[in-house]
């Protein structure tokens, strides 16, 4: 991404690519966490397990095969046109 880019441009999905957002104006310093946040509510994604325990999502580069830090800016971790699938952290036990 040139350093003159002011926004760029994502694609956005639950885990299913039953609810898909283009996202055109994304900051390039926009955190991973910022737009998990974000998309949590838009894409009305649960924000507890059937058994009533929270939920934790993270953000999914398709194109790089893994799960973004939330504290990356968009800018370091992602190139435009980039998909990021939202999905919920699986802790095992």
């Amino acid at each position: 991404m040139s350093a003159n880019t002011s926004t760029m441009e994502l694609t956005v999905s639950d885990v299913t690519r039953q609810k898909v957002r283009t996202m055109e104006e994304v900051s390039p310093q926009a955190t991973a966490a910022e737009l998990v946040d974000a998309f949590i509510e838009d894409l009305n994604l649960p924000r507890n397990d059937p058994a009533g325990r929270s939920l934790t999502y993270r953000a999914l580069n398709r194109r790089e095969a893994r799960h973004l830090r939330p504290n990356e800016q968009l800018g370091d971790s992602t190139m435009p046109g980039d998909w990021l699938v939202i999905q919920p952290s699986v802790d095992a036990g």
